[in-house]
């Protein structure tokens, strides 16, 4: 049994309550987005218009008034930018008058910006709104081209990050567009629809039903639509043919009326764009900056090398019985024939000042279909009972031949052992997600209980063939491998939690609640090796398995919400007991079994100063198992000169997070400034343990790792731990109408790993500063000027000599220009340095896409437009990774150099178009 107890000291405090006057309470919303209005005043009136009482809203939207001393009166709410609400209204029997629901009233927005053009948003406790119409984008653009003109906005490697943080979700209205794809939702809407943005830390399902926020939020991106663009038809279509038989084709198409949407999108092309994205061409270039210290390969959402796809998607929203339900839908074909080249070298860190390198060069070629389906049912049953469920399921299934030519070398001229080998696989996934989330409100305003139950299903089968050449330059002897095999692995995860709200007072609640969750999986793994002798195949026992885990945990715990003027806290104590279960059935029946006790603090606080700036201040802790496949004990061959394994007995890991975000947002006058910090502390980290045999060695008794040859497994080790930061300041330059955002993170990661039984911490410190300039001056001319140069310290504790220090820069100019009638230029151009890395490495790539075109008058709904792609030819892609054992550099093939001739079309039809959909 392990008892892990917390780092840090957990603050206690005491619980407060207070009794309830007679009085009626309530909440005030935004109807498109459900967040809560602060300031709205609303007031109980006669039928002659005498206030009986009245009172205004804080900042969670909630506000109390007194009781009238009748059973029948007038509500009536008014707030700056929306509609006036008036409706006559039955006294209830309970206090709880409701949540009213204002909706945007678009002439007064209007109106605020012709007379006030300098103010660009507003700040709404946590949500920052901006308006769309205070930026000036070109013709044609997307919510993606307008997002990345805002304060705070960066991004990084292809991601979407917010004031420091990874967007996870983009709404529409407030409800969800093409699930959890970000890059889907912002290149299929025009800008030209969109009201304002906003960037908010949305709740959890489950704490927007309870009202009872546990501050498990996600960076969320609304996209609040113009009134009158709220029904019609717009959308796009494009195709293009070009040099070397290159070709794209594909659009979108969007009907909107009112609530009820459909949007269906297609693409088809041969030119590396994988992802509804034009920006995703920029994967025709490969990749940026993908050089991570902590053994993080390659991580981005398209795959490397150069891909054919064919995908179309559809995502539909509606609501029906008065608004009561709410049903959002969508779907994710994708079709894709990727071909890979890539040459990769390695210095592995060795004991004693010794170095051994590994080089490899891998043809892959993978042909792979995915289909996605997505829905969401918010269910407001009425003021007691409300539900929402979201089932996702997903299924693939791929073919891939695999050659490896691999090499292990005491240095550039001296090999050790090589091996040349080709694998066939086919492999087929199902999966099945489902959340739910019930709610019961009783009499007492705040009081509640509730239910949520998530739970998960997959099941996925492969085969493969394997035929290895392997040879021993020390012995000069040369076997081979054939083998076949068949691998099959399902698994069953529930998890349900019940929780209890009671509020102690007006601005205290009290949360109890229990949660048991169970993961469950099974594997199978059967490889018949082809004798060499008599060329029939026999169940090889060391490399098959058959093997059952299950992984049980329960808690329970107490949590306390306290929110008096500026200040706001969350604290949780949960007791947690966990039970990891294995069997291994086949070669011979093991058990392992292991207890684990830990409490779980949790603590954040709040600091809302003003409507501008605020502080927010986070400690938590959490744990996290192995999974199966790194404990299930069978070796993997498939690069016989590199074995691996997995480890029964892993324990689960114990994580400390402490996080500090510092915000001050003036959208009037467009400034922004903001400071995040995050350290994280692991212990009984799962990291891996590497074995370089010095001379010819049998892994568990029956495999032959040759001399040079590397055995992975992983292992727990302590002492993992990151730091990061990230600062950022924007504001607008006027003299050139433009606005500049300075951005500079420092990042420290120290990872742990055993190599030949010593062990090795790698500590990887980057030092990064960057900056965009965004235009503001008129649609026909717009552009984005960016710069992102990191110096990275790369230290090793076993050898001094792999130590070194390297410089990478990321410069990119996005330009559009239409100067004159319908004629316009537009580039992409990127520039890429390297410095530090070696003689082979160390490049200045300018990598350039032109275009020149013309928008056919009047209407200029459709373009012919000529790309140049890769313009100086000079297209590379370069990676470096450091991991716990290792320093790796890589190349993987690019689409290089053409030309290709494109048509657009863009369809806008606003304003009395009606949908039907049976």
């Amino acid at each position: 049994m392990h008892l892990k107890f917390p780092l840090f000291p957990f603050l206690a405090f005491c619980l407060c309550g207070s009794s309830a006057m007679a009085q009626y309470e309530g909440k005030i919303v935004d109807k498109d987005t459900r967040e809560p209005l602060f300031g709205a005043y609303i007031f109980l009136k006669d039928n002659e218009g005498e206030t009986l009482s009245s009172g205004f809203t804080d900042e969670e939207g909630l506000f109390s008034v007194e009781k009238p001393d009748t059973d029948r009166f007038w509500v009536e709410i008014s707030f700056m930018g929306y509609k006036d609400y008036r409706k006559r209204k039955r006294a209830p029997r309970t206090n709880r008058l409701g949540t009213f629901e204002l909706e945007n009233d678009g002439e007064l927005m209007d109106a605020v910006e012709i007379d006030a053009p300098h103010i660009t948003g507003e700040v709404k406790g946590d949500t920052v709104a901006f308006n769309a119409d205070a930026y000036k984008t070109r013709p044609e653009a997307d919510a993606f081209d307008l997002v990345r003109k805002m304060p705070g906005v960066v991004l990084q490697n292809g991601t979407i990050q917010v004031q420091g943080e990874d967007v996870e979700e983009v709404l529409v209205d407030g409800r969800p567009f093409f699930g959890d794809n970000p890059s889907a939702a912002l290149r299929n809407l025009p800008a030209e629809v969109i009201d304002r943005i906003e960037f908010l830390d949305r709740q959890g399902d489950e704490a927007i039903l309870t009202g009872f926020d546990d501050e498990e939020n996600i960076k969320t991106i609304n996209i609040i639509t113009k009134e009158d663009k709220r029904a019609g038809r717009f959308g796009k279509f494009f195709g293009g043919y070009g040099s070397d038989n290159n070709y794209l084709a594909g659009g979108h198409m969007n009907f909107f009326r009112e609530a009820q949407r459909l949007t269906v999108i297609g693409l088809s092309n041969n030119i590396n764009q994988q992802n509804f994205s034009a920006d995703d061409l920029s994967g025709a270039f490969g990749n940026t900056d993908n050089r991570r210290g902590g053994g993080n390969d390659l991580s981005v959402r398209s795959q490397p090398g150069i891909t054919t796809t064919n995908a179309i998607g559809a995502n539909f929203s509606d609501e029906y019985l008065d608004e009561k339900l709410k049903l959002t839908g969508s779907y994710l074909y994708n079709n894709r024939d990727n071909v890979l080249n890539r040459y990769s070298s390695r210095d592995y860190v060795l004991p004693n000042d010794s170095l051994q390198l590994y080089q490899e060069h891998r043809s892959n070629r993978n042909r792979s279909e995915s289909h996605r389906l997505n829905f969401r049912i918010d269910y407001d049953i009425n003021d007691r009972h409300a539900l929402i469920i979201r089932p996702s399921l997903g299924y693939e299934k791929n073919r891939a031949t695999n050659q490896l030519t691999a090499a292990n070398l005491f240095d550039m001229n001296t090999p050790i052992s090589e091996t040349n080998n080709t694998t066939d696989s086919e492999r087929q996934a199902l999966s099945f997600r489902n959340f739910m989330v019930y709610r019961y409100n009783f009499k007492k305003t705040g009081r509640n209980f509730s239910t949520r139950v998530v739970t998960r299903y997959n099941d996925n089968e492969g085969i493969s063939d394997l035929t290895a050449v392997n040879r021993n330059f020390q012995t000069d002897l040369t076997d081979s491998l054939i083998q076949n095999s068949t691998t099959a692995s399902d698994g069953f995860n529930y998890n349900v939690r019940f929780t209890y709200t009671e509020p102690l007072g007006e601005s205290s609640v009290l949360r109890a609640d229990y949660q048991i969750a169970n993961n469950i999986s099974n594997t199978l793994q059967e490889v018949l090796r082809q004798e060499q002798e008599t060329g029939v195949g026999r169940l090889d026992s060391t490399l098959s398995n058959q093997f059952e885990n299950t992984y049980l945990t329960q808690r329970a715990g107490l949590g306390y919400r306290l929110r008096k003027g500026i200040f706001r806290m969350y604290a949780n104590l949960r007791y947690q007991t966990a039970t990891i279960d294995s069997d291994r059935i086949f070669p011979g029946f093991e058990n392992i079994r292991r207890d684990f006790t830990n409490i779980l603090p949790r603590l954040r606080m709040d600091f809302r100063f003003n409507r501008e700036s605020n502080l927010r201040v986070d400690y938590r802790t959490f744990t996290n198992a192995p999974s199966i496949r790194q404990l299930q004990d069978v070796i993997d061959n498939s690069n016989p000169i590199q074995l691996s394994n997995g480890n029964a007995e892993l324990n689960q890991e114990f994580t400390h997070r402490a996080f500090a975000r510092y915000r001050k947002i003036n959208p009037e006058t467009s400034r922004s400034f903001m400071i995040y910090a995050n350290a994280m502390v692991t212990q009984d980290f799962i990291g891996n343990e590497t074995f370089i045999a010095s001379l010819d060695t049998l892994i568990q008794g029956s495999v032959l790792l040759n001399q040079g040859g590397q055995y992975t497994r992983p292992v727990n080790l302590d002492n993992f731990w990151n730091f990061r930061t990230f600062v950022s300041w924007g504001f607008p330059l006027q003299f050139m109408s433009s606005n500049l955002n300075l951005h500079t993170r420092f990042n420290i990661n120290n990872r742990p790993g055993r190599i030949n039984e010593q062990t090795n911490f790698n500590r990887n410190t980057s030092i990064g500063q960057g900056f965009v300039l965004s235009s503001n001056i008129s649609e026909h001319l717009d552009f984005n000027f960016s710069m992102r140069g990191n110096y990275n310290v790369v230290r090793s504790s076993l050898q001094e000599n792999l130590n070194q220090d390297y410089y990478t820069q990321q410069t990119r100019l996005d330009l559009f220009w239409n100067f004159v009638g319908g004629l316009f230029i537009s580039t992409n151009a990127n520039h890429q340095l390297y410095r530090g890395l070696g003689e082979d490495f160390d490049q200045s790539i300018y990598l350039v896409n032109l275009d020149v075109g013309y928008r056919i008058p009047p209407s200029r709904k459709a373009e012919f437009k000529l790309t140049v792609f890769d313009l100086f030819n000079q297209n590379l892609s370069i990676d470096r990774n450091v991991t716990d054992v290792y320093v790796e550099d890589v190349r993987t093939q690019v689409l290089r150099q053409f030309v290709m001739l494109t048509f657009t079309y863009n369809l806008r039809s606003f304003g009395g178009y009606r949908m039907e959909l049976e």
